[in-house]
């Protein structure tokens, strides 16, 4: 039911592999010996921040020693308190806990949607001014594209972290496995539908055992995650919230096409062509499933076949190989939802020890020598750099990030700086992420209607309802899927739906995408 810009959980779960994280080191001596045994750092304004990543909290001299020389820098004595249970809820929890204890709490990572609410409760500060005062180097490295996304009724809510993805998820095909069987990489869907039975039928990983899953999901994703990389190929507005004849907005879910997109994932299920655990995995699951070499096409994000995954595939399939592509159909748009250049912003809080410090901060890390040093440290003393500029860490293995002594602790600005890899670390998985982007980047993508619209649920009258018509839907999705309904029953589904509260939202949401359009 969400638009593609409120899918924050896979979002979050893309940016923290991108070293998209604000942290601060745990020390507030006044009085600090300096970098390499330097002159003391005086003590400098401290300012608090929240990361939802409790792996960059490594606790080395190497975190304490980019602290300083952050300090040295920009004035800012930054701590952070982080996330102990991680991203998502649990962070978004710690946030709340944090503003309504009265703790300092003066910069956090939001989504843009949850930024317009926070806004609108008077809870942040705009930072139009203290842009202009203070955030020189971020005018002039942020594209001004992201910056508008990030705009608000004139104000702008937080700096943007811009996105390296032209769109978010596609679906993905082993091309080894193809080759091997002599198939040609399919571009319709009947060519998939064949692929899948031959990998369901024709042993593609060899192990004469009939154990391979034709198709499968990523990234913590389950059904929606379906719907974002397949349904577009069976939509003819693409899998978005669409414009029916009389102008009105209304979900895919609606949609009369939508029955016969449903109807194909029902048949591929009882044919055994998903996962049979598909509804149920957690992530971990879905990547144990890649790593074993079972998995022939996967619906994820565009690092979903890599992270966990395809790092272990490739131990025991060197040459292994998942292609994006976009499927087309004979009703569909065939194209991909378009990203938006940033999803989430750094917010400044109004109740703040000093906004002017954390615009440093921020300020700072819009030149490249601060996005370096946030993002791994300082050179020859974490980390050193090869003749073709890539990162090596000074560490027990120079390519692993879990074993760096330093990394993106104290990263809050992201940017995709102009001829620089936006992976720089010299190990398989970045050049896997680098080239993964270039191959997704590639696919056909389009803007939805609203694309770029700010829609703030909580003004909305059926907010207190939005649960449960999320819970029915997925509910009654689920069922069709699994052969417990017909899809027949769809237009009753969705005429209960649009009883339960859905046509309220389907008005709420208009009455703010007409205002939105309003000069």
């Amino acid at each position: 039911m969400r638009s593609y810009r409120e899918v924050k959980t896979m979002l979050a779960a893309m940016l923290l592999l991108v070293v998209l994280a604000a942290a601060s080191c745990d020390s507030a001596a006044p009085e600090q010996p300096g970098p390499n045994g330097s002159q003391p750092v005086s003590s400098g304004i401290r300012i608090v921040g929240l990361n939802c990543n409790p792996s960059f909290d490594r606790q080395t001299a190497e975190e304490k020693r980019v602290h300083d020389r952050l300090l040295e820098q920009t004035g800012a004595d930054v701590h952070i308190t982080f996330s102990e249970e991680g991203s998502g809820g649990p962070c978004r929890s710690k946030r709340a806990a944090m503003l309504s204890s009265g703790e300092q709490l003066d910069f956090a990572e939001l989504s843009i949607t949850e930024a317009v609410q926070a806004f609108n409760e008077g809870l942040l500060l705009p930072l139009n001014d203290l842009l202009d005062r203070y955030g020189s180097h971020l005018k002039k490295s942020v594209v001004p594209e992201a910056f508008k996304l990030a705009t608000y009724e004139g104000n702008i809510l937080g700096i943007p972290i811009e996105n390296g993805l032209h769109t978010l998820s596609a679906l993905q095909i082993r091309a080894d496995w193809l080759a091997k069987l002599q198939l040609q990489l399919p571009r319709t869907i009947d060519e998939f539908e064949q692929v899948l039975q031959a990998f369901k039928e024709r042993d593609p990983d060899g192990n004469g055992k009939m154990d391979t899953v034709p198709l499968t999901v990523s990234s913590g994703g389950a059904f929606n995650m379906l719907e974002s990389v397949l349904g577009s190929s069976f939509l003819p507005q693409g899998y978005a919230w669409w414009q029916d004849a009389d102008g009105k907005l209304k979900p895919p879910e609606l949609h009369p096409a939508y029955k016969a997109f449903l109807a194909k994932l029902a048949d591929w299920n009882e044919k055994g062509y998903l996962w049979s655990d598909l509804l149920l995995s957690a992530a971990n699951k879905q990547q144990e499933l890649i790593a074993d070499n079972r998995a022939g096409a996967v619906a994820a994000t565009f690092s979903g076949t890599i992270v966990n995954a395809g790092e272990l595939l490739r131990k025991s399939v060197p040459d292994y190989s998942y292609l994006p592509v976009v499927l087309e159909g004979e009703q569909g748009l065939n194209r991909l939802p378009a990203s938006p250049i940033a999803y989430s912003v750094w917010v400044i809080y109004k109740k703040n020890a000093s906004p002017e410090a954390v615009m440093k901060f921020f300020d700072y890390q819009g030149t490249y020598e601060g996005n370096m040093l946030t993002s791994f440290g300082i050179e020859g003393d974490n980390y050193t750099t090869t003749p073709d500029g890539m990162v090596e860490f000074i560490a027990e293995d120079k390519t692993d990030l879990a074993k760096a002594h330093y990394y993106a602790k104290y990263k809050t600005v992201f940017i995709n700086w102009p001829g620089k890899p936006v992976w720089p670390v010299n190990a398989w998985t970045s050049a896997a992420y680098n080239l993964k982007r270039e191959q997704v980047n590639r696919l056909p993508r389009f803007e939805p209607i609203d694309y770029g619209v700010f829609y703030d649920a909580t003004k909305w009258q059926s907010y207190p309802k939005l649960d449960a018509l999320n819970a029915y839907l997925s509910e009654q999705k689920v069922r069709v899927l699994n052969g417990e309904i017909s899809v027949d029953s769809w237009d009753g589904i969705m005429a209960r739906w649009l009883d339960m509260g859905g046509s309220q939202m389907i008005d709420d949401r208009n009455k703010q995408y007409a205002a939105s359009l309003s000069p």
